[in-house]
């Protein structure tokens, strides 16, 4: 009995500790693409303004968000937060500006993280700045933080891409789809498309409709649901499929931990 009683205290502490080592991603977007900037846990994160922040690799639990937002009138006013991030999650957070009201940060979802992870690190970083993309990360002297870029910390399976899909980008796409007679050559080729990028969630809903069989689009969504760049629209995947059992499908697909 005691050996028994020492071998589920063993088990508690290594299911203890592997779920305290599993690392959480954070995504903070700006609701009506609002322009901001960010201090995370103290560290300076953006420089000049920014509609989207993810983060990756960090440890889970409790961490502080400073938002700077501009107004009008040109003066910026400061918004300081807590945040709690769950232990094998990626949660996406939408920063609320609205006239006449104070900012808000409200959670709109956590999903599973996908691939491989390593140790959890302080973190990586991108950000979509007013202009586009900004791929010159921030450097602000600490380790795990982009310098001229994203960066993964040398861990395996990193969840930064180094840019967002274009709507030009996804036309082509679509026109290099129609030339193709079937899905097995279609699948292939938007599955490679998407393999280096990210991609907003109405703009992978448009490419799944370009596929003829319900099981490619499911696949796609499957595929794609790693690259979706708002993750808070998730769920808009669910246009692309014609019938309601394969959208509750994918849901149970993202409901299932991937590793």
């Amino acid at each position: 009995m005691k050996k028994l009683l020492l071998l589920c205290f063993g088990l508690f502490l290594l299911a203890a500790a592997r779920v305290q080592a599993a690392p959480a991603t954070v995504t903070f977007t700006s609701e009506r693409g609002v322009p901001f900037t960010l201090r995370f846990d103290g560290r300076p994160l953006t420089r000049g303004g920014v509609r989207q922040v993810y983060i990756d690799r960090l440890v889970a639990g409790t961490h502080t968000a400073e938002f700077l937002i501009p107004t009008a009138n040109g003066r910026a006013i400061s918004y300081r937060t807590r945040v709690f991030l769950d232990p094998g999650l990626e949660t996406s957070f939408v920063l609320l500006t609205r006239p006449g009201r104070a900012p808000e940060l409200r959670k709109v979802a956590a999903v599973p993280l996908r691939g491989v992870y390593g140790p959890a690190t302080p973190g990586g970083y991108y950000g979509n700045a007013p202009g586009g993309y900004e791929p010159g990360g921030y450097d602000p002297g600490g380790p795990g933080y982009g310098n001229g870029g994203y960066h993964n910390g040398g861990q395996p399976g990193g969840y930064g891409y180094t840019r967002q899909m274009a709507p030009q980008d996804v036309d082509a796409l679509r026109a290099a789809v129609r030339r193709q007679a079937f899905d097995n050559e279609k699948l292939p080729l938007l599955q490679q498309a998407l393999s280096e990028t990210t991609i907003q969630a109405d703009d992978l809903v448009v490419l799944m409709k370009e596929l003829s069989f319900e099981s490619s689009r499911l696949d796609l969504a499957k595929f794609g649901a790693a690259r979706v760049a708002d993750r808070q629209n998730l769920y808009r995947l669910n246009e692309g499929f014609t019938f309601s059992a394969t959208a509750r499908e994918f849901q149970q697909y993202l409901a299932q931990p991937q590793r």
